[in-house]
This record gives C-alpha cells, sequence and structure tokens, in this order.
C-alpha cells in the first residue's frame, strides 16, 4: 500500500502494541525515529496510538489504485465494510476497520 496522507495523527487504541503492528503491517507504515519505539510516519509526521474509544473519523488517502488495493487489504485478511463509495476526482473510498474497531475511510484512485 502507498498511503498519503492521514486526517487524525493520533489513534486510539485499546492495546497500543496491536494497533502499532496492525497499522505498520497493513499500511506499510515505516516505524519513525521517536524514543519510545512505538512511532509510526506518514507525510513526515508521527502517527501516535494512545488508549481510548474507537473513532469512525480516520480518513487516509493512498495512491494504489482499487484493484490493487482490495487485493492488499485481502492478502492481510482486511475485509471491506460495507459497499465502496464514488468520491470526486475519479477516487473511490473504502471502509475497513482496523484492530481497535476503529473504522477507516480509505480513498484510492479508481
Amino acid at each position: 500500500m502507498k498511503p498519503r496522507k492521514l486526517n487524525i495523527k493520533t489513534v486510539p487504541a485499546n492495546d497500543t502494541n496491536r494497533a502499532y503492528r496492525f497499522w505498520r503491517d497493513v499500511f506499510d507504515l515505516p516505524q519513525s525515529g521517536h524514543q519510545s519505539g512505538r512511532h509510526l510516519m506518514l507525510d513526515g509526521e508521527d502517527i501516535i496510538f494512545v488508549p481510548g474509544q474507537p473513532t469512525d473519523k480516520l480518513e487516509l488517502l493512498v495512491r494504489d489504485h482499487q484493484d490493487n488495493l482490495k487485493k492488499h487489504l485481502r492478502n492481510n485478511f482486511v475485509p471491506i465494510v460495507g459497499e465502496p463509495k464514488e468520491r470526486f476526482g475519479n477516487k473511490i473510498a473504502f471502509q475497513i476497520s482496523d484492530s481497535e474497531g476503529n473504522l477507516i475511510t480509505i480513498e484510492s484512485n479508481k
């Protein structure tokens, strides 16, 4: 997956280690140089995982085309929630749930 931007850089989690592994492995995010070793990086900014209740406000923009995105999610055993939605500019949005129950909208190219 080729992630580009994430609207919220603080992700709520019941188990921050599990959330870290999910986001690192499924979204292919690199680890930042932060001392804790449990921060990931996207678009030059740290993504941190904090104890909290799940949210449905997370939106991730990716460079991938929808067929590649679907294959990547399938290979990582991550089901798509509901039906894809058309977006402006030849884009399409899928929703998934992460390991912590956060609902994430992923916007990709058609």
